[in-house]
């Protein structure tokens, strides 16, 4: 993994977890990899790991469970919710800088929907 040099580690970790989450690399319910293994896999400090964890935690997207390790929730509403947050930040920046561009909302509409179209196209 490499790293943006701006943004804390801890936060890019989190980032690449809860994208693992989401496309179900790491099921609801299945017991995540240890501290130490996530370290080694991605070439960070075990406390890094162990702080993207914690906030993971107190989001409730992992469990903890004593002497066993930590799990992905089992709560797929917390999942979708998770997923929900980053397409709305992804939207959000995206919607401020075509607007930077001196874009209304039905240029940005109509080149969103076009883009899609495109996409379509390119994957038949």
């Amino acid at each position: 993994m490499e790293y943006i040099e701006n943004i804390p580690i801890y936060l890019q970790i989190k980032d690449y977890l809860e994208e693992k989450i989401i496309t179900e690399s790491y099921s609801l319910g299945e017991q995540m990899p240890s501290v130490r293994q996530l370290a080694l896999e991605l070439a960070v400090n075990s406390n890094t790991v162990q702080k993207a964890l914690k906030v993971m935690i107190e989001e409730g997207v992992i469990i903890t469970l004593r002497g066993k390790g930590n799990f992905v929730t089992e709560n797929a509403a917390i999942v979708e919710e998770l997923k929900n947050q980053i397409v709305s930040e992804t939207f959000d920046s995206t919607y401020d800088k075509l607007h930077l561009l001196k874009m209304n909302n039905q240029e940005i509409t109509n080149s969103f929907s076009n883009y899609v179209k495109q996409k379509e196209k390119n994957f038949e």
